[in-house]
């Protein structure tokens, strides 16, 4: 049976893609990411987070960026989530330290990512 995480208020949202091809990188209360197809309200919609039902791991993969030493709130927030969607992970898996972003994966997203 598929279990469902616990619903959590949307506390942020940034949209990403292209015209035609867009969906928004929600930042749920507890700390956790997800992506969707549907703009939320901020602080009023409720999602089910299936990430508070599994820990993440210390696996660690590192992937240079080109950053400026002073990045907006804001710019990285966007970074963040661009990252955390083309890897498709939760946005807290994705830091940022002397122009470098590190991606926390654990053992299945380092599994899916490699056999790609």
């Amino acid at each position: 049976m598929d279990k469902k995480g616990p619903r959590k208020i949307v506390t942020e949202a940034v949209k990403i893609g292209t015209y035609g091809n867009t969906k928004w990188h929600l930042q749920l209360e507890c700390g956790h990411s997800l992506d969707t197809q549907r703009k939320p309200k901020i602080n009023e919609t409720r999602i089910s987070c299936k990430a508070c039902l599994n820990p993440v791991s210390n696996e660690v993969a590192t992937v240079p960026i080109g950053l400026a030493d002073e990045v907006d709130p804001l710019s990285e927030l966007k970074i963040r989530a661009a990252i955390a969607s083309y890897f498709n992970v939760q946005i807290e898996q994705v830091d940022f330290a002397w122009g470098t972003a590190t991606v926390f994966l654990d053992a299945q997203q380092v599994k899916r990512i490699s056999s790609q």
